[in-house]
């Protein structure tokens, strides 16, 4: 990771659109963010793409990674 690339709580790595089938076999669109806290975890998160916003998807990023590194704070 470079000095540009300096993370501070999460980074994201990747963002796919993702095709599911729901519990009645209907499809649905999803959107798969791969993210990477700055202790180097890595995680996902998925959120449907009918309310898939860049507010939404970083509150759910943001969450994640700080429970993931309260988590690995334990370990220490």
């Amino acid at each position: 990771m470079s000095k540009k690339e300096e993370v501070t709580l999460y980074r994201v790595k990747n963002v796919i659109e993702r095709m599911d089938v729901d519990e009645r076999g209907r499809f649905t669109r999803l959107v798969e963010v791969v993210a990477e806290t700055k202790s180097g975890i890595e995680f996902t998160v998925l959120l449907p793409k009918a309310e898939f916003t860049k507010t939404k998807a970083g509150d759910r990023l943001e969450k994640e990674a700080e429970q993931l590194e309260a988590v690995r704070g334990l370990a220490k």
